[in-house]
Parts: C-alpha cells; structure tokens; sequence
C-alpha cells in the first residue's frame, strides 16, 4: 500500500489558527503508523506522509522543546 492510499477515507483537520479564506494552510491526518500532511486547497492532490515519531520530532521543535 502506497503512502497516499493509507490516508483514503482518512478525517483531515485543519488547523484551529487557519481562518476561513487563508491562502496557505495545511490539513493533517493521524493513521496506526503515520501522519499525512496535504494542502488544505487541493485535498486530492499528493500526501506528504510522516513517521509519528518524526512528527513528534517535528511539533517539539517548532513548539521549542
């Protein structure tokens, strides 16, 4: 199963700090072993997907822990 095809049926949230008409903003969905990551204005076009501990990794250093 390719990457993509882990997300199929999968909820996208956006993020609580996107407002309604914000041009640039990103949708993440949680599966057992990964986090996809897509364009909010293109929720057909490609996932980005990532490891849960890369993407713990990854909030951790944005929130400066």
């Amino acid at each position: 199963m390719g990457r993509a095809e882990r997300f199929e049926g999968a909820e996208f949230r956006t993020s609580s700090y996107s407002q309604p008409h914000d041009s640039y903003c990103a949708e993440v969905a949680l599966s057992e072993a990964a986090v996809g990551v897509r364009d909010s204005k293109d929720p057909g076009g490609p996932v980005v997907a990532f490891g849960r501990e890369s993407w713990a990794r990854f909030i951790d250093g944005v929130a400066g822990r």
